[in-house]
């Protein structure tokens, strides 16, 4: 094996680490905290909590909860600003996690 390949096959072990950290949170988050953000952000809980659903609402909230310009760009600038920094980090963990996961696998690639 070259070094080459050793690395690519430490970027793609990396990335399916993150990529399945990043589910088991997403269901931990699912469970504890979306329905608050939920009520707070869009006014009503969502009634569908698919697994599918919350891989689009968990990074919007993790973008926007780590920088205040995607908390712009997505209408969630005002709405979301009275969270607690612990109520945050399992969203932030989560959007960080995918990006590394997903930038991993495309290097890998």
């Amino acid at each position: 094996m070259t070094s080459i390949e050793a690395i690519m096959i430490s970027f793609s072990v990396v990335g399916t680490l993150c990529i399945f950290i990043a589910i088991g949170l997403m269901f931990y988050i699912g469970k504890t905290r979306v329905k608050t953000i939920d009520k707070a952000v869009l006014g009503y809980e969502y009634p569908n909590d698919s697994i599918f659903s919350l891989m689009l609402r968990v990074p919007n909230y993790g973008g926007g909860f780590l920088w205040e310009w995607s908390a712009k760009r997505s209408g969630l600038k005002g709405k979301i600003e009275h969270f607690d920094n612990k109520f945050k980090r399992p969203f932030i963990v989560n959007y960080i996690l995918l990006i590394i996961g997903t930038l991993s696998f495309l290097i890998s690639f």
